[in-house]
């Protein structure tokens, strides 16, 4: 490692944690501002407030990461540029390549960072914040556990495995017990579909009754239920699959395919959970070539601002392509790549340009 490229490594570093602290301060702070309205509901206080926005920030982080690598190199070699320390390099016989190399390995430490973060750290804090917040807020009367959901209506108990798309209810088993804590009735349902707020449909029942020392077995092909999970509930207790890490939300897509449910808009959120960590090296390699060139000669707020349209625009761009995707029922992979694919065209072009 030269000194020129520790130089430029700590000058984009420190220039990535500028903008991330600025950025993560104001849209954490937009969090709390939003969290204010639910305080006072249920059991929900302003320290519940404080700790939902502290949990979420991970997440936060990587939903600025592109931002934070393409204003953070921007602004790092824009001040080497200003200094005229990058002519001096120049002169000394480091090339704009070398210099691009140097600032792309900044972006690559960066990107790894994201991925850390992205599969270990953000789906754990986000889930807990839901969690809280939730129950706080809703009061559920139901306990989320690796084997399910628990919930209990006064001797009886519910477990259901899991929740399917449509707050259908799969695998449903109901214990109820006497007035002597005996086990009275066993319910076992293959499914349980929501009729209304209230009320559900159990499907494929087999319930076994306990009379006289005897178990009585029968089976139904259909079973009106009012528990006290309500389909109301349930829909509260479900973590939404944008808090979903991509290892679970991969699983979730194939279990839909293999049920024959419709995954595509799930299967483009995978996507861009994926090329998140792209699209944040690909900041990093669209500020070089602008500020070695175009940009080199401006001052910090028209590299700032051209840094901030060039940012917006893709993110716009991505967003309505992948809706568009979604519609048309496009290739998920090819519809968040086109977007980096283009940006990365353009790039190279202005890159060759500069050279």
């Amino acid at each position: 490692m030269s000194t020129i490229d520790r130089h430029i490594w700590l000058r984009v570093i420190r220039s990535y944690a500028l903008v991330m602290a600025v950025l993560l301060s104001v849209f954490s702070l937009m969090a709390f501002v939003t969290e204010l309205d639910s305080i006072g509901r249920g059991t929900y206080v302003l320290g519940d407030a404080v700790l939902n926005v502290l949990l979420t920030m991970p997440s936060r982080m990587i939903e600025l990461a592109p931002a934070t690598a393409l204003l953070g190199s921007i602004i790092g070699l824009g001040e080497l540029a200003s200094s005229h320390e990058l002519i001096a390099m120049q002169v000394l016989g480091t090339s704009p390549l070398r210099i691009g190399w140097s600032v792309t390995v900044t972006g690559i430490l960066l990107m790894l960072v994201v991925v850390g973060v992205q599969e270990w750290v953000a789906p754990s804090t986000d889930q807990l914040a839901y969690t809280r917040r939730i129950h706080a807020i809703s009061n559920p009367e139901a306990l989320h556990t690796k084997q399910g959901f628990w919930s209990r209506d006064g001797r009886q108990f519910i477990r259901v495995h899991q929740v399917l798309p449509g707050r259908i209810l799969s695998d449903v088993e109901i214990y109820e017990f006497d007035d002597h804590d005996r086990l009275r009735l066993v319910t076992w349902a293959q499914r349980a579909d929501p009729k209304d707020s209230q009320r559900w449909v159990l499907l494929n029942v087999v319930q076994q009754i306990t009379e006289a020392e005897q178990v009585v077995t029968k089976r139904l092909a259909s079973l009106p239920w009012a528990g006290a999970l309500t389909p109301a509930q349930v829909e509260l207790l479900v973590l939404p699959v944008e808090i979903l890490s991509r290892s679970t939300l991969g699983q979730y897509i194939a279990f839909l395919k293999k049920t024959g449910q419709d995954a595509e808009r799930l299967e483009i959120r995978l996507w861009q959970q994926i090329t998140m960590p792209l699209s944040t090296l690909m900041m990093v390699l669209v500020a070089i070539p602008f500020v070695l060139g175009p940009l080199r000669t401006a001052t910090a707020g028209k590299r700032i601002l051209h840094g901030s349209l060039v940012g917006a625009v893709f993110h716009l761009s991505s967003l309505s392509v992948a809706h568009l995707g979604a519609i048309l029922h496009l290739n998920a992979a090819l519809t968040v790549l086109s977007p980096l694919a283009v940006l990365g065209g353009v790039t190279v072009w202005v890159y060759r340009r500069v050279r």
